[in-house]
């Protein structure tokens, strides 16, 4: 994720600088999403997990679904922030957890993305999003302490799975 945009918060600060009228295209890999898109809402979720190697953690996080269109215009800078920021204002916490996004290309089959980029080209503003990958928190909390122990919490176990 850009270090500039990983909350909503700064998403909106970001947006805040562009002009309102311009419309806001969101980008994967596989595509844009269509105009006529619409935020169907703005979610903040609170995960608790434990990981393979015994490690509880929470934390909170913001996705912003939205549902592909195909007729029309791509939603305006304005009308998107002000829905974002009327949202931020009525959900506490909302803008400083992690931004994520959900959607999928012609609605089929919702994935969680990440922004990427951020950029102001002609005539439109880009938001390019990626899709992240599973790690193993595990492998990465033994690297940071320099545990003996190894994934899964023994240290006869095999840390192929933390590979």
């Amino acid at each position: 994720m850009t270090d500039q945009l990983t909350t909503l918060n700064d998403m909106l600060k970001a947006l805040d600088s562009e002009d309102a009228t311009l419309p806001l295209v969101f980008t994967t890999q596989d595509g844009e999403i269509g105009g006529g898109y619409h935020v169907t809402e703005l979610k903040q979720t609170s995960i608790r997990s434990i990981d393979c190697g015994g490690n509880i953690d929470d934390w909170r996080e913001t996705h912003i679904q939205l549902l592909d269109g195909q007729i029309g215009d791509h939603m305006r800078v304005g009308k998107f922030t002000s829905i974002a920021a009327q949202s931020a204002a009525k959900l506490n916490g909302l803008g400083k957890a992690p931004l994520y996004f959900e959607f999928a290309l012609e609605n089929k089959g919702l994935r969680r993305y990440q922004v990427q980029s951020f950029a102001s080209e002609v005539g439109q503003i880009s938001i390019g999003l990626s899709e992240g990958r599973a790690t193993c928190k595990a492998a990465g909390v033994r690297k940071m302490s320099a545990k003996p122990a190894g994934c899964c919490g023994t240290s006869s176990a095999s840390t192929a799975c933390c590979s």
